[in-house]
């Protein structure tokens, strides 16, 4: 009997289905190997890294010290250098590998640009030899750089990102930083410049009030916004490393001051001086003979002025941290305290009380938006030299309200209204506010009904 005329078919299914048995059983039971791991070019502790040097062709030779947790150039001149960038530049050779040995024994070594190098980088410990590398041309791709190391013949690739982070100018590695201070350790602040002269200090519950020329509260927001300008203020330029005359640079009779107070008792000022060129400007650290060129940027935040850094709003609550209040309106005063418990299922809940001149529970939604509006009423207009306290109907305010925050000292503040419209001031603060009409009257009016 012939077969089908489809048993070639058959026959090339079965071969098929063994073929995949085999790579299944096989091939695929076969353990993976692992890809050989890449030869570090240096070997570093670098908690014991003591001396980093940088040199290339036709380039200053750059040394910079360790001197515990910070660092110090000391070539081409000393200055302070910048230790993150000097930890950086240690974190990439420590990370340095090899790509690929090109020649043990090399015939050549201008032939790689290793003849001389085009730049080198040497690191010294506290013990052992000091480990160079030397870098040579780009390979034609352009992707690699030949490198090789002194004493050893052979010459090997490294990424050409890798060695170009060792070309560095010694600008690079300066420490930039204007006045080394950090903003939540500055506690006073005196200003002076062609807008006038004010000063302001950070109270025990963490504001800021101005007490020159008048004392007024300050914006919180704004005050550390011009901070924080100060803080990461950075020098562009070098225009003078020891400047015996101050005049040229406008800093004789510096345009603007800046003295900052700080919580250990320190005090450090800075002086600007005359504009460097378009959005530039000289200046220093008052005591010190460098003199440097800044971006306008502090020098745009102080020109704003002292209406810049003024509280716009009638207080800044965290009404989520307010524990207790007392409110005083229609002749009547009332206080108010937040309780907690647990629901059903475990999870604390705050509630509201009204707990003089009665004990009941309230809505806390009403309570909330009650406290959240004290920080939502802007001001429109600040009195500094107030007339008599009739005059913004204060001397019968429609609302007194003391709020206590956790861990933090109390703050009050009362609303008068005078001709339909609402002012107010606050406890300590010598200015009288004049209020956004429509708020301060939804204020009183919310207040009123807790």
């Amino acid at each position: 009997m012939r077969p089908p005329e489809f048993w070639k078919t058959y026959v090339a299914v079965a071969l098929a289905a063994g073929l995949g048995a085999y790579i299944y059983f096989v091939e695929s039971r076969k353990e993976a190997k692992p890809d050989k791991p890449k030869e570090k070019v240096v070997t570093l502790d670098k908690a014991k890294v003591k001396e980093l040097t940088l040199a290339g062709e036709g380039k200053e030779e750059l040394k910079l010290l360790k001197d515990g947790a910070s660092w110090r150039l000391t070539a081409p001149r000393a200055a302070p250098a910048d230790a993150q960038e000097a930890e950086s530049l240690l974190s990439s050779l420590d990370g340095l590998e090899i790509d690929e040995v090109v020649t043990e024994t090399p015939s050549r070594l201008s032939e790689f640009g290793l003849d001389p190098p085009k730049s080198r980088v040497a690191v010294s410990q506290q013990s052992g030899p000091t480990q160079e590398v030397l870098f040579g041309r780009k390979t034609p791709d352009e992707g690699s750089v030949y490198a090789k190391q002194p004493g050893k013949p052979r010459v090997f690739t490294v990424p050409a990102y890798s060695a170009a982070v060792f070309d560095k100018k010694p600008f690079d590695l300066r420490d930039r930083d204007i006045l080394h201070v950090q903003r939540d350790a500055v506690r006073k602040l005196e200003v002076t410049g062609p807008e006038g002269a004010y000063a302001l200090a950070r109270d025990e519950r963490g504001e800021w009030g101005f007490t020159q020329p008048v004392p007024t509260r300050a914006g919180r927001w704004s005050v550390d916004g011009l901070l924080g300008n100060l803080e990461t203020l950075r020098m562009e330029s070098v225009a003078s490393e020891d400047a015996s005359d101050l005049k040229p640079y406008g800093l004789d009779k510096p345009a603007r001051t800046v003295k900052l107070g700080l919580a250990d008792g320190n005090a450090k000022t800075l002086e600007i001086g005359a504009a460097a060129g378009d959005k530039k400007h000289y200046a220093r650290e008052a005591g010190r003979s460098l003199v440097a060129v800044i971006p306008d940027a502090a020098v745009e935040a102080l020109a704003k002025g002292k209406e810049d850094l003024r509280a716009k709003r009638l207080l800044e609550v965290s009404s989520f941290d307010v524990e207790g209040f007392d409110a005083e309106s229609g002749g009547g005063k009332k206080s108010y305290a937040r309780t907690s418990s647990k629901d059903k299922d475990g999870v604390e809940a705050s509630k509201w009380k009204r707990i003089k001149p009665d004990n009941k529970d309230l809505d806390t939604t009403k309570v909330q938006d009650a406290l959240f509006l004290v920080g939502g009423v802007e001001v429109q207009e600040f009195v500094d030299k107030p007339a008599g306290l009739e005059s913004y109907g204060l001397d019968h305010p429609v609302l007194k309200v003391t709020i206590r925050e956790k861990d933090k000292p109390e703050a009050s503040f009362e609303v008068g209204e005078k001709g339909g419209a609402y002012y107010a001031r606050r406890a300590g603060d010598q200015s009288v506010l004049k209020l956004d009409a429509t708020k301060a009257a939804e204020l009183v009016k919310k207040f009123s009904e807790l």
